[in-house]
């Protein structure tokens, strides 16, 4: 069993949704409601976990006034961010939950992925797009990443290059 596998197996979903937002947003502070709406955790839960979690120095509460925000504490969290980062894989489990609508031809990575966003186009004829918006929201919600997408058919996308609208790096993550 992968390292990945022994901690969500052995750890409280709750705290594995708010730890995995933090490592995979380790330059951002959140307030406790912004932590719960993006991980959909109520706020009485988060603030439990986020209290366990700063004494176990893994999060540092930083405090302006009557506001409280909260970030990783990177030298300590270490041990977790190497179990559960999943950056990488988070596009690729996007090109797995969408890859087998029908009319979907080509996924294409456009431009560099930034910290917490990247560009795709879906190339293709009628694809169900509600479908690409729920697992969009799955990915933003299991690893803090937005998928901005784009659906075009590929005579769509052709023109738009002709143009010079889609310049600079393009990376084919599926074709069928």
């Amino acid at each position: 069993m992968d390292k990945k596998k022994i901690v969500e197996t052995l750890f409280d979903k709750k705290v594995i949704k708010i730890l995995r937002l933090f490592i995979n947003n380790p330059d951002n502070k959140y307030y406790l409601r912004e932590i719960s709406r993006t991980v959909k955790v109520s706020p009485a839960s988060t603030y439990r976990v986020l209290k366990s979690m700063k004494e176990l120095k893994l999060i540092i509460e930083y405090k302006d006034k009557h506001l409280k925000t909260y970030s990783i504490d990177k030298k300590n969290s270490t041990l977790f961010s190497h179990m559960l980062e999943d950056r990488l894989t988070a596009v690729e489990e996007f090109v797995e939950a969408v890859k087998d609508l029908y009319g979907l031809k080509k996924i294409i990575k456009h431009g560099e992925q930034e910290k917490n966003k990247v560009n795709i186009l879906l190339l293709g004829e009628n694809i169900d797009e509600e479908k690409i918006r729920q697992s969009v929201v799955d990915i933003k919600q299991k690893y803090g990443l937005t998928i901005i997408f784009l659906v075009l058919s590929p005579d769509q996308y052709e023109q738009l290059l002709n143009m010079g609208l889609y310049p600079g790096k393009k990376e084919t993550l599926y074709s069928s």
